[in-house]
């Protein structure tokens, strides 16, 4: 009789939280209001002052896989509510209600770039090198986390890797700044393209599946594989391999011609390579791609000095990324190899015990900013820019916007602000184009930079 009872009281209270679940999935509710939400969430203001300090005594390397980790039991999770991925359940009434979040009032953060083609609903993404062997696509499709609006994995090789040694991932937590000399690790081009395939019963950005909801957009960044022996024509073949191999799952392609990281310390970050690069992959591109028109390509900039010789050599690579006839935009800009940036006293004495590696957050800002400005003016405009480096918080993404940006990515600002920066961003840029007289962020963009009429 007791175990009689006893199973009556737990399947009552399941059914009941059932209910309860479903219902409460069906209220109506406005996300991301700028006139009522708070500048920073809850569970932001929870992430920063309980879970960060905690986090931030775990080996870097170990804290970020973890996250992985965690993020893959979310996604399983999510996935569970996909009738693409699952086909009908008898659970659908209370795992796939309608949708009830209405579009919140206020200005547009919207994106529509290259005439419609790639739909952005916020203009907030993950940056490369955070997901590096693109195991979390679906998650990011399906729009799992509020605010995110598209991510960038890799970078990918076309041979697997190890990368460098350990420990190769540092914080300096007094500047808010991630140290990595990572060494560019994925599992090459092949197990990625055979991973992205399987997922492709999701629908894509630009290649949805009848009667679903649109997919956020999902960019590939291939770089060169981690190894000296692998130079000149033999590099770009390298970059061609994977090139072939991924752009028919991409929505778009990033050329990371720019990493600090790699094992012989070359880029393609002068005129003659960068040619080379840029005429293998346009012949590669007819070769494989079928759709018409073809999967954006990007190319990923390292952030120059702010002075003379810097913006000389930003405007030859901008040029010979124009006369290519291949490149649509620009990522601007990558880690930066050097530490001529304002960091504390303590944190450069931080930066010196870790030594070599590409620097990123806060204090890569300004000097990020001034290259996006200057790839914006040296491109009329005319190009879309995504903008990386220092962004976390809605002030940062919108000065990268004002400064030319049509996109923007975060990896170090999920470190130190968690992943609900993102909603935070999407109600606090509302705010801002709000207060500036903007009716869409597509109007923000490049307002602070004069263009030549």
């Amino acid at each position: 009789v007791d175990m009689r009872r006893a199973v009556l009281k737990g399947s009552a209270a399941c059914g009941a939280t059932a209910a309860g679940v479903a219902y409460y999935q069906r209220l109506p509710r406005t996300y991301g209001d700028h006139r009522t939400e708070w500048s920073e969430s809850v569970p932001s203001r929870f992430y920063r002052n309980w879970l960060a300090p905690v986090i931030m005594k775990t080996d870097a390397e170990t804290a970020h896989v973890t996250t992985l980790a965690a993020a893959q039991v979310l996604q399983a999770l999510r996935l569970l509510a996909e009738p693409s991925w699952t086909g009908s359940t008898p659970l659908d009434w209370l795992l796939r209600p309608a949708a009830s979040a209405s579009t919140p009032p206020g200005p547009s953060i919207r994106q529509e770039l290259f005439g419609g083609r790639l739909c952005f609903e916020t203009p907030f993404g993950i940056a490369a090198g955070f997901d590096k062997n693109a195991d979390l696509v679906p998650l990011y499709r399906l729009g799992t986390l509020p605010g995110l609006g598209f991510c960038e994995v890799g970078s990918v090789s076309a041979l697997p890797s190890d990368g460098n040694p350990k420990p190769r991932c540092f914080r300096i937590v007094e500047d808010e700044v991630v140290v990595n000399r990572m060494g560019l690790n994925n599992i090459g081009s092949l197990a990625i393209a055979e991973k992205l395939k399987g997922f492709e019963v999701l629908g894509t950005a630009t290649k949805p599946i009848p009667e679903a909801p649109p997919r956020a957009p999902i960019g590939i960044n291939i770089t060169k594989t981690h190894s000296p022996l692998i130079m000149g024509d033999e590099a770009v073949e390298d970059f061609a391999t994977s090139f072939t191999r991924l752009v028919p799952y991409a929505d778009y392609m990033v050329l990371n011609i720019s990493c600090p990281n790699t094992a012989e310390g070359k880029t393609f970050e002068d005129r003659e390579t960068l040619q080379g690069l840029l005429a293998r992959i346009a012949e590669a591109r007819g070769q494989v791609v079928s759709s018409s028109p073809p999967p954006p390509i990007f190319v990923k900039l390292s952030p120059p000095m702010d002075n003379e010789q810097g913006r000389a050599q930003l405007k030859e690579l901008v040029e010979v990324a124009r006369a290519s006839g291949t490149v649509d935009g620009f990522v601007v800009s990558n880690t930066a190899g050097d530490r001529d940036m304002p960091l504390s006293k303590e944190g450069r004495e931080e930066s010196d015990k870790i030594g070599r590696g590409g620097l990123s957050g806060r204090p890569l800002r300004a000097r990020s900013t001034a290259a996006i400005k200057e790839v914006y003016r040296l491109t009329g405009g005319e190009m879309p820019i995504i903008g990386v480096g220092g962004v976390d918080s809605p002030e940062a993404a919108y000065e990268k916007i004002r400064a030319g940006a049509s996109l923007v990515q975060v990896y170090t600002g999920l470190v130190y602000r968690g992943p609900f920066l993102f909603s935070d961003m999407h109600t606090g840029l509302r705010r801002l184009l709000e207060r500036d007289g903007f009716k869409s962020v597509s109007e923000a963009v490049g307002v602070d930079v004069a263009l030549a009429r």
